[in-house]
């Protein structure tokens, strides 16, 4: 199962399709089904998949379950409506008799054992069918908001199984090597390049600045490093007697560059994936963002970059381009921050968090659960904002059609099997039922919402707006749906989804 979600593959998009999107999207009509029953109004079909009909499974109170060959989730067809917008007068009485006549025939046949065991107003209210339009105002709201909410019910159930199962929580930080120097202490100790160091004396701390002050106040103490080691990681402990001298020089932040664009200025220049920038025409650099800025400032010259290479410190000359191709940079390198420790000359970066599981009581759980529903309604609002604001850029703001949130969702599934938890791909499912929910409650013609402003027109104007203009709006803002819909996937299947978010 595993390697069928590797990557961008089309089958493991298909899998998370079903997996995922489907059960979604028949919660949210079931959500509409409910709903219906409640406020009296007659469902004529619930379907499973989209038109055209493979079978009809059975009826059950009035209404026709089928299982369609669109597999793109189900629909509700309630009496007044099509799959599009609402019917007309005449339309909904001729709906009305056939179900009325079938109806009949169900129970002159015998088909239904279930009405000859109710009383007589039961089997009478199957008779005496309701349309959309004949339910109150506040009757369509509900019947209307009632898939969105199915969707934010299951989105909070999801949410707090996790709580329930485990939420992480930070117990430290790490620290990762990327470079020693010969002969230093941690060098000798048998630390490697790449080993990951997870605590000190059996003990965490919170990040590496932390690791190095604590490791400096033990000097001429015994020290034991638990380490994990190698792409498969093992955990090894190293034990030794740190000697340094005193006092402490500062630490140095560079740049490692962890990436470089063929035929791109640092790739001529002889640069390779692992180098780290130390200086920058002769002068240290004091971080990333002061090497980008010395670089945009230097555009179109040549500059000296002063390499830290397996020990070894050299010079190169290169000239950074004052109009780079799109997402390349003017030196066309990916960089990362790295720190080099000043007593023992060790570069390192943070690394990741650690982390448990914590059990949450049942009321602690529920409480996680409304928290996470709102956060992600928040989050979902505040978008717009953040695109404005520069704070995330548009292609981290793009729409996602459902074949980008099948790639996503691949993804997602593939890490919940690789670690043997549940919880990743809960958790995916229901920021999905929050988002699906969240956007069919929007004002846009064709959706839950767009039905709803209608209703809320009609209890402002007095009279309802009539059905053949409300259906005008519905087929409009349905065939700029489904047009904006397309190219929302040819973009999620020419640029996935996956690959901006890697």
């Amino acid at each position: 199962m595993s390697e069928l979600l590797m990557g961008n593959n089309p089958i493991s998009a298909i899998i998370a399709f079903f997996v995922v999107l489907i059960p979604l999207i028949l919660i949210h009509e079931l959500g509409h089904f409910i709903a219906a029953k409640i406020a009296g109004i007659t469902v004529l079909e619930f379907g499973i998949g989209f038109p055209p009909r493979i079978v009809k499974l059975f009826t059950w109170g009035g209404t026709e379950f089928t299982l369609n060959w669109i597999p793109l989730g189900g629909f509700v067809r309630p009496l007044g409506e099509d799959m599009i917008r609402p019917l007309d007068e005449k339309s909904v009485e001729k709906d009305r008799e056939e179900l009325i006549e079938r109806q009949n025939q169900e129970l002159n046949d015998g088909a239904l054992d279930l009405i000859g065991e109710m009383d007589k107003p039961q089997a009478s209210s199957l008779r005496k069918p309701k349309a959309v339009n004949e339910a109150r105002p506040l009757a369509r709201i509900f019947f209307m908001a009632a898939g969105a909410f199915a969707n934010f019910v299951l989105a909070f159930i999801l949410f707090a199984i996790i709580a329930l199962t485990g939420i992480p929580q930070p117990i430290g930080g790490s620290v990762y090597v990327v470079g020693l120097k010969q002969n230093s202490p941690l060098a000798n100790a048998g630390l490697q390049n790449s080993d990951v160091i997870l605590d000190m004396n059996g003990q965490n701390f919170a990040d590496s600045q932390s690791f190095w002050a604590k490791l400096h106040d033990l000097n001429g103490k015994e020290v034991t490093l638990t380490v994990q080691r190698g792409e498969k990681p093992e955990v090894i402990k190293l034990t030794f007697v740190p000697q340094f001298s005193d006092p402490q020089p500062p630490s140095q932040n560079y740049a490692q560059i962890n990436g470089i664009v063929q035929d791109a200025p640092a790739d001529k220049a002889g640069i390779k994936p692992g180098d780290v920038v130390v200086a920058f025409d002769g002068s240290s650099i004091t971080d990333v963002d002061n090497f980008k800025k010395l670089t945009q400032q230097n555009a179109g010259q040549e500059v000296t970059l002063t390499l830290l290479r397996a020990g070894n410190t050299f010079d190169v000359k290169l000239t950074p381009r004052l109009n780079p191709p799109e997402g390349q940079g003017a030196i066309g390198i990916v960089i990362t921050p790295i720190i080099q420790d000043g007593v023992t000359g060790t570069l390192y970066q943070e690394g990741f968090i650690q982390q448990i599981l914590s059990q949450q009581p049942l009321d602690k759980a529920i409480q996680y659960g409304v928290e996470r529903v709102v956060s992600v309604i928040t989050m979902t609002v505040r978008i717009p904002s953040q695109l404005v604001s520069g704070a995330i850029t548009p292609e981290e703001a793009r729409p996602v059609s459902v074949v980008g949130m099948s790639q996503i969702g691949a993804q997602v599934i593939r890490s919940s099997i690789e670690q043997g938890r549940i919880a990743p791909i809960l958790d995916f499912i229901a920021v999905i039922s929050v988002a699906l929910g969240f956007f069919n409650l929007l004002p846009i013609p064709a959706l839950d919402g767009g039905r709803i402003v209608f209703v809320l027109l009609e209890i402002v104007r007095g009279r309802p707006i009539s059905p053949e203009r409300e259906g005008l709006v519905h087929l409009v803002g349905l065939a700029l749906l489904l047009s904006l819909s397309v190219l929302i996937i040819l973009n999620d299947v020419v640029n996935p989804i996956t690959n901006v978010l890697r």
